[in-house]
């Protein structure tokens, strides 16, 4: 769920996005196809020093196509530390959703293996004759995977409850966390995007609505927005236009007036396809409270009352019935936050971190943690300066050389398996699913993707030639090509090193793994 390269949000047609990339595609070819021809049979010979090594990743991160760029990249052999190449790797850099990563091996080390999150339902007053004589409490513990199937699993607790109507509200504790919902450093025109969806204790993942933009009959007609799922009606102010048949998809939130709603202006090609799009909900709580009040009269359950959030004082008075219900478990949610890149999960695990820590469900609160873990891996405090958990603040930073002694804990930790297995597989899963396909990356590098607009991030582990485990971090900040061939660079580089062969010492044991 990372936010796109560019501010806007833009569909292109094949043919435009083609004649687009072209150019800088032809101009990369001439530095990257030598590259490009080195086989892992040749590696022996032509890739077997760490000094050729540097010379072809000099090329790749000096590329014209990276001139006005700042590139930071550090490779270490993960079991010794061993530096194999650094450029620029004790510079900060924006690291976009490789925030992700620190966020993952927090929670990992800071909160119990097996770890769930509880949410509860309470029943505030007698049940006579299938009546609640009072409100009924659904009590957010911050489960950031709950989901609608959860939800309308509830019906048969009520059920089994004996509870067929409430005389009372549904209401909403989402007091769990302190602060508010949307992150600091977050940009303007990303609120409302469905990579940029607000946090709350009580929330139905993934807190966005699927919205339908549906073209007018000619050109420049307004374009009609449909959402569909439920919930409350969203704040956003709907410009959107026609354009001609064929054209490129362009949308773009813009920040409200005085005491207006967000606006979404824009154009969609006339014709009888519609655009999908993802919305974030405003306020999440209301929304799930209201989609459980739909679920409840669809099911028959009939409620008397409204659906509301508690106030700052408001607590059960007289509950008679209560059930809890547990979340899969932390490493089914770390991996299912960094596989795709999820934003909304990240930042509530980066709550339940300060939270379980004792010091409040907040940001700042989860920072700490971050902080104090850091520094137990030798992380230096002036490394790393971060302001969210999911990597859509601009004002995150880090150094290349910080993410990589961080994957090198990991790599020594007791969770290094759980959180290995999370990364995206290049050629297998995730954001790297379609990334290193018939490459010798292929299976065999395990990293987390990042991505804002001039913002590019890769790190993780890969398998060199000899078998031997490397950690890298790749950082790059304002390029001004196009995502495309800051992507081609980005796989030539891990092609190098999964080719390398590092030189083994006759005198030593071979590395392990080696024929």
């Amino acid at each position: 769920m990372s936010r796109p390269d560019e501010a806007s949000i833009r569909v292109p047609t094949p043919g435009r996005r083609c004649t687009r990339v072209l150019p800088f595609l032809v101009a990369l070819s001439a530095s990257i196809i030598p590259l490009r021809g080195l086989t892992a049979q040749d590696s022996s010979t032509a890739q077997n020093s760490e000094h050729l090594l540097a010379t072809r990743l000099d090329r790749i991160v000096s590329d014209p196509a990276l001139i006005r760029a700042h590139v930071g990249l550090a490779v270490q052999v993960a079991e010794t530390g061993d530096v194999l190449y650094e450029n620029e790797a004790e510079k900060r850099f924006v690291p976009a959703s490789n925030t992700k990563i620190v966020t993952a091996a927090v929670a990992l080390d800071a909160l119990p293996p097996r770890f769930r999150w509880t949410t509860r339902i309470v029943a505030d007053g007698p049940v006579h004759d299938g009546t609640l004589q009072g409100d009924l409490w659904i009590i957010g513990g911050g489960d950031p995977v709950l989901s609608r199937s959860d939800v309308a699993g509830w019906t048969a607790i009520l059920n089994k409850a004996g509870i067929k109507r409430i005389d009372g509200d549904i209401i909403g504790d989402d007091r769990v966390f302190e602060d508010g919902q949307w992150g600091d450093g977050w940009m303007w025109n990303d609120v409302y995007g469905g990579w940029a969806t607000g946090i709350s204790g009580l929330q139905l993942h993934p807190n966005t609505v699927r919205a339908y933009l549906i073209p007018g009959p000619t050109l420049g007609d307004e374009a009609r927005m449909e959402l569909r799922g439920g919930g409350p009606d969203l704040p956003i102010e709907n410009r959107v236009l026609t354009g001609a048949p064929g054209s490129e998809v362009r949308l773009e939130f813009l920040p409200p007036p005085e005491g207006g709603d967000v606006r979404l202006e824009g154009w969609v090609p006339l014709g009888p396809d519609t655009v999908p799009l993802y919305l974030a909900t405003p306020h999440p709580t209301l929304y799930m409270l209201d989609y459980l009040g739909d679920l409840l009269q669809r099911e028959g359950i009939e409620v008397s009352g409204e659906t509301r959030r508690a106030g700052p004082t408001d607590r059960p008075s007289d509950p008679t019935w209560s059930t809890e219900l547990h979340s899969e478990p932390l490493s089914t949610v770390v991996t299912k936050m960094l596989k795709p890149s999820d934003n909304q999960i990240a930042e509530t695990v980066l709550r339940t971190i300060g939270r379980e820590a004792g010091d409040g469900g907040s940001v700042e609160s989860g920072l700490e943690v971050v902080r104090e873990t850091l520094a137990t891996w030798g992380i230096e405090p002036g490394a790393v300066s971060l302001s969210d958990g999911s990597g859509l603040s601009r004002y995150n930073e880090l150094t290349p050389n910080a993410m990589v002694r961080l994957l090198r804990a990991m790599w020594r930790h007791p969770e290094f398996d759980t959180f290995e297995a999370a990364m995206p597989v290049a050629g297998v899963d995730g954001t790297l699913k379609r990334r290193l396909l018939g490459t010798p990356g292929e299976s065999n590098v395990k990293a987390k993707t990042g991505s804002l607009s001039s913002v590019r991030a890769l790190s993780g582990y890969l398998r060199d030639g000899t078998g031997e485990t490397l950690v890298f971090s790749l950082l790059l900040n304002g390029y001004d090509a196009p995502g495309d061939v800051a992507v081609a660079l980005e796989d030539l580089l891990i092609e190098q090193l999964v080719l390398y062969r590092r030189p083994v010492d006759p005198g030593w044991p071979a590395y392990r793994d080696e024929p």
